[in-house]
């Protein structure tokens, strides 16, 4: 009969001697932090590469991929403008907001992630989440309470590809486990809009092909990735070879029992929570 195995410590999973969330206080994690401020207002997206050890990303892929078979298959085009969904028939038909993209992905959802893995073990670690209030410059953050939407994993695979679209919440949190063989690049275009434009020109630009003001972030497995697209368009290219892209998505908000609504729930997973 073969025994169990171990469940790994946070230890073993984050590289705490590069980022001390275990030492709150220190002045190692301080500059981190001031860093990563600088970096987010600048370029509205901050990478912590090597966040997740090395040996500890195998372990992540497998918990994902082990999880396939229980995933939400999306294939559609969408628009970007989600926010405008409901009143789309006020715009001309030629206007971009009507304008789609390529929405191709594997979404599991939160409640067949195990509790006891080590993608919760990173994620329910209070540390973390006072770590990402700190990065986002909250006072106190909470990790949502939606059994389906909390802690996600996506996973793209050949021709597989994320259109361009912009998040309903001010941040976002992903994991990246596995980059693809090729493709399945993070494209982000920060601050293209604001809460007072939505700079239609520009995005109409972009989707005619004008790459000028899109940056590329290095995504590499183990890298944290904390990014501000509320108002910053992003999607992720078409993946091409055998090696599937997976990321997993931490989800965060300020108040406590955050639920996300039924919609939303069925929009990224297929079903809404009892």
């Amino acid at each position: 009969m073969s025994q169990r195995q171990p469940i790994p410590s946070v230890h073993d999973l984050i590289d705490l001697d590069r980022y001390p969330l275990d030492q709150p206080d220190s002045a190692e994690l301080a500059s981190v932090i001031t860093d990563a401020h600088e970096t987010l207002d600048d370029t509205g997206v901050c990478l912590l590469p090597g966040f997740v050890r090395t040996e500890a990303v195998p372990l992540l892929v497998a918990e994902a991929e082990s999880l396939m078979d229980q995933s939400n298959r999306q294939d559609r085009d969408d628009i970007a403008f989600g926010h405008y969904r409901h009143c789309l028939d006020t715009f001309p038909d030629s206007h971009v907001v009507h304008r789609t993209s390529s929405f191709r992905i594997n979404h599991i959802a939160g409640d067949h992630v195990s509790a006891h893995g080590p993608l919760r073990t990173i994620y329910h670690w209070q540390q973390l989440t006072d770590f990402i209030a700190r990065l986002t410059r909250h006072p106190v953050l909470h990790r949502v309470a939606d059994p389906l939407l909390d802690c996600n994993v996506t996973i793209l695979g050949p021709g597989d590809t994320h259109g361009w679209h912009y998040d309903g919440n001010h941040f976002s949190v992903t994991l990246m486990m596995q980059t693809a063989e090729d493709g399945g690049r993070f494209e982000f275009y920060p601050n293209i809009a604001n809460p007072d434009d939505d700079n239609f020109p520009a995005v109409e630009r972009l989707y005619d092909g004008d790459r000028e003001g899109i940056l590329t972030p290095p995504l590499e497995a183990g890298t944290l990735n904390i990014f501000r697209g509320r108002y910053s368009l992003h999607h992720v290219t078409p993946v091409t070879g055998e090696r599937p892209r997976i990321v997993s998505i931490f989800s965060y908000h300020q108040q406590p029992g955050m639920i996300f609504p039924a919609a939303t729930q069925k929009n990224y997973t297929g079903r809404t929570a009892a």
